[in-house]
């Protein structure tokens, strides 16, 4: 079982890429990614964010060799499009919306039946947070992501406690906490986690097939937990401890890392 770890007192992916590069040649892997603060840079405005070119024809190589899912909180089109493979699979909205190759497509049927909820608490949000300058809303398609990374410091408490005391009035959702982003989520027993547990049956015949989790976020955790049979590495650090195996500091590494996998 894993266990939650100090993110310092991880060792390093990129000092250990000979151990790792062992357990992949003895096993065919699954290799799942996630997309903010992993492939593509963090920027103020979450629109901005976009892989380089050299990330990108890194993980197509990977594709042509390996099962590939990117595993994000964007919304499954947003994702596709920032990424721009169709080869690989993509998990959106956290694992909510799922798509790949042949036009395969799967939605959470629990969370379709709270579309309408959505919608309603999404104009209660725009207009209880119209007052803070900076708040900036990413509506999809299963989840709604309101960012404050613009927020002034002093307002950051006052946005916080009127998402909660709305969030309060909606027992079918709950509130979510990542790197300057609330998100709010249908409150059902589903997230990262389980969708990869989900596409590693879709894309292997084996039981518990090997994988590895990239990822740089708190939600990126419940995936971590999930490799019981594999490697999660944590990208940076969080402010929490993690379940990750190892950590590498930055996307750099990342591109050093899945360059050494080729």
């Amino acid at each position: 079982m894993k266990t939650l770890q100090d993110p310092k007192q991880l060792d390093s992916a990129i000092k250990n890429l000979e151990e790792i590069q062992l357990k992949f040649n003895k096993n065919k892997p699954l290799i799942f990614l996630d997309f903010d603060g992993t492939l593509a840079p963090i920027v103020e405005n979450h629109e901005d964010a976009g892989m380089d070119d050299e990330t990108r024809e890194i993980v197509k190589q990977l594709s042509n060799k390996y099962a590939i899912a990117v595993v994000s909180g964007r919304g499954l089109s947003d994702v596709r499009n920032k990424v721009g493979l169709s080869d690989i699979y993509y998990a959106g909205s956290h694992g909510f919306e799922i798509a790949g190759p042949n036009n395969f497509e799967k939605d959470n049927e629990e969370a379709k039946k709270m579309l309408p909820v959505f919608t309603q608490i999404e104009q209660t949000l725009r207009q209880e947070l119209n007052k803070i300058d900076g708040v900036r809303f990413e509506r999809k398609k299963f989840t709604l992501a309101i960012h404050y990374r613009q927020v002034a410091e002093e307002k950051i408490s006052e946005f916080h406690n009127i998402i909660e005391n709305v969030v309060e009035n909606y027992p079918d959702l709950h509130k979510g906490d990542g790197k300057k982003v609330v998100e709010i989520k249908p409150n059902i027993d589903w997230h990262k986690g389980k969708a990869v547990n989900f596409l590693r049956k879709e894309l292997s015949t084996h039981k518990n097939p090997f994988s590895i989790y990239l990822g740089d976020d708190t939600t990126d955790e419940d995936a971590f937990r999930e490799m019981e049979n594999g490697i999660g590495i944590l990208v940076g650090e969080h402010g929490n401890d993690s379940y990750a195996d190892y950590r590498i500091e930055n996307i750099e590494e990342v591109k050093q890392c899945l360059s050494a996998l080729l």
